[in-house]
C-alpha cells in the first residue's frame, strides 16, 4: 500500500476515534463542571476550573487535528498530493 493511500485511511480511522472520544470527553467535562458548581470551597473550585480548562484545550486540539486531516483529504482530491 502506498503512503498516501495509507495516510488517508489512517486519517478516516482517526476522525472516527475523535468523534467517539470527543463524546466521552464531553461527558467527563460535564461531570467535572457539575462538581465545580456544587463545590463550596473556593480554592477547590479554582482547581476544578483548571481541570475544565484543560478539557477545553484537549477538545480544541482534537478539532485542530480533525481539520488538518480534512485538509489532507482536500489536497488529495485536488491532486495537490499525488
Amino acid at each position: 500500500m502506498d503512503v498516501k493511500k495509507e495516510s488517508l485511511e489512517l486519517g478516516r480511522e482517526t476522525i472516527t476515534l475523535l468523534i467517539e472520544y470527543g463524546t466521552q470527553i464531553d461527558d467527563i467535562y460535564r461531570r467535572f463542571r457539575e462538581l465545580r458548581l456544587r463545590c463550596n470551597e473556593l480554592s477547590f473550585q479554582s482547581a476544578l476550573l483548571n481541570v475544565e480548562h484543560a478539557f477545553f484545550m484537549v477538545v480544541q486540539s482534537m478539532n485542530i487535528l480533525r481539520e488538518q486531516i480534512k485538509l489532507l483529504e482536500i489536497a488529495k482530491e485536488r491532486k495537490e498530493v499525488e
